[in-house]
């Protein structure tokens, strides 16, 4: 069944890029927190030739992990000491910054592991070198006292869905325990959470860094529910080059030497991280973007460094994707993610 809300006003919170995908990871082991006096002793390039690049956002300045590490890279002068000049810039919507990124303007830029499945599908020259949302950044929020924990749980229920397409994930859920978009109330909503608050929907989509912190503090109690728990098998968000940028592999080297070592540098220090943020993002809520950037370290940490992945994961979220005609065909997932890079920066260990 489908059904619509409408509501207006100001929203209270935007959701992120667009629809995300999340992940499955196959090292869970925490890796080991940096002190603050070792998370920068990383070898930089020797007297590099100067660069100037543009990096630019897939959404507005926030504490999303791939944005804060350019924003500390270059705080930090992580950058200058690969002889990067960059030019930090932020989409203002409509994939403007994919836009840029297959013109040239841009050289590097973000998106999600699912947006990189489906630009390889339409032959779109672009590849992931670093994936840092080793699970989804999307889920769904039921208050607290509704005994809802699960997708078994969905049944009989009203169900948002967002931007006018139910998400895989959703329909990878209810499929794991028996259940079809029939068995629900499917209901179009907003960006606004207004609508759960006021109780006119059931299960609430949700960005899991961003809207149930904002829930929290309208005084709602809520059970989190992550699609990554129930074995879907999604990922989150990655850097994104063309193959032309590729090519120059000592520029990507040295872009990704950097954003990892400040990376590293934020699990270290997530408070002078936020203090970095909120030079770019002025205005924000200091609390907020330090949720944003604590849910967001926890979703990239894998035993074997951040920003690493598998074909294995790939293939299974294309596989997803497939399953339920996000894709129309397959997709050879070595041509969607490249870790020959980042890879080769931790085994000659210069990231630490």
């Amino acid at each position: 069944m489908l059904r619509r809300v409408f509501l207006s006003g100001f929203l209270l919170l935007a959701a992120f890029t667009v629809a995300c995908s999340g992940d499955e990871t196959p090292a869970t082991t925490p890796a080991p927190t940096a002190s603050a006096g070792t998370a920068t002793e990383v070898a930089a390039t020797p007297t590099p030739e100067p660069r100037t690049i543009t990096f630019m956002a897939g959404f507005r300045p926030q504490a999303n992990l791939p944005f804060a590490a350019v924003y500390v890279a270059e705080a930090e002068g992580f950058f200058a000491e690969e002889g990067l000049t960059v030019d930090i810039q932020h989409s203002s919507g409509q994939d403007e910054h994919l836009k840029f990124l297959l013109e040239g303007s841009v050289t590097v830029t973000t998106g999600t592991a699912a947006q990189a499945v489906r630009r390889v599908e339409q032959d779109l020259p672009v590849v992931a070198v670093a994936l840092f949302g080793q699970r989804g950044d999307q889920g769904y929020v039921a208050r607290a006292d509704a005994g809802i924990t699960g997708p078994a749980d969905f049944a009989g229920k009203s169900v948002g869905f967002k931007a006018g397409v139910v998400p895989a994930e959703l329909l990878a859920m209810l499929g794991g325990v028996g259940l079809t978009p029939d068995d629900i109330e499917l209901v179009s909503v907003g960006f606004d959470p207004r609508v759960f608050i006021e109780g006119q929907v059931d299960i609430y989509p949700v960005f899991l860094n961003n809207e149930p912190d904002t829930i929290r503090s309208a005084g709602t109690e809520i059970t989190v529910i992550d699609p990554h728990d129930f074995d879907v098998p999604t990922l989150g968000l990655t850097y994104l080059v063309t193959r032309a940028t590729l090519a120059d592999g000592d520029l990507v080297e040295r872009f990704l030497r950097a954003t990892m070592r400040a990376t590293a540098w934020i699990e270290a220090n997530p408070d002078a991280a936020v203090a970095i943020v909120l030079k770019h993002a002025e205005g924000a809520d200091a609390a907020h973007q330090r949720f944003l950037l604590d849910t967001e370290l926890a979703n990239a940490r894998r035993g074997d460094g951040m920003g690493r992945a598998t074909l294995d994961q790939w293939q299974a979220l294309a596989d997803l994707l497939l399953q339920y005609e996000v894709i129309t065909s397959e997709v050879d997932v070595a041509q969607v993610f490249d870790g020959a890079v980042i890879d080769g920066l931790y085994e000659r260990g210069e990231i630490k």
